[in-house]
């Protein structure tokens, strides 16, 4: 059991200090030798748990797009009205997109996402189309409880996520846009909400 945890920690510390590396220098200019010169440890330590630079790369992904997400897959919004559960998505979206590392995570995949197609997919998967599929399902539990209009909820959901990236997201992958600060955030997610909110009820 001590092994294992021994294991656990020093594959996170792999890991935490690939990523930072990746996201400063990129991919093609980080080699397995600058990784061991910060973490210690051989390359056939490294071949062992993840099959050389590609593998690594790709369970560095996973894991920090599993840490920015997880904030948002822990909301619990069953229980609230359509305003009160949007606004809490809305807020925690925006967070996560105006989050310098999740900025820099985000533009490192687009630039290497034809060579690494299969992380492609699963980054859009665990990204996108996870928080769609929660906006979804949510959106269907209003409708379902006549709190919103009916409407194809898939569709809802991907609207409501366009209002609320709005220019945002371009300007931030662009870095034409500061950082936000929580009370700018709930401020855009209020109005977003808002005219989101106008349009959902009208459809009967």
């Amino acid at each position: 059991m001590l092994a294992k945890n021994l294991t656990e920690k020093k594959q996170e510390n792999i890991l935490n200090v690939a990523g930072e590396l990746f996201l400063e220098r990129g991919y093609d200019a980080v080699s397995l030798d600058d990784i061991l010169e910060r973490v210690g440890g051989s390359k056939t330590t490294l071949y062992s748990y993840y099959g050389g630079k590609e593998g690594l790369f790709a369970a560095m992904v996973r894991k920090r797009c599993e840490d920015k997400l997880a904030p948002l897959h822990q909301l619990s919004i069953t229980h609230l009205d359509p305003q009160a559960g949007l606004s809490a998505i809305g807020v925690a979206f925006l967070s996560i997109l105006d989050d310098q590392e999740g900025r820099a995570l985000y533009r490192m995949m687009i630039a290497e996402a034809d060579r690494f197609p299969e992380l492609a997919v699963a980054f859009y998967t665990a990204g996108a189309s996870s928080i769609t599929a929660l906006l979804r399902k949510s959106i269907e539990n209003w409708q379902t409880k006549g709190m919103l209009g009916r409407g194809n909820a898939e569709i809802l959901a991907i609207q409501f996520l366009g209002i609320m990236m709005g220019d945002f997201s371009i300007k931030s992958l662009l870095g034409l846009t500061k950082t936000c600060d929580v009370k700018e955030i709930e401020e855009w997610v209020a109005h977003g909400v808002t005219l989101f909110l106008e349009g959902a009820s009208k459809q009967r």
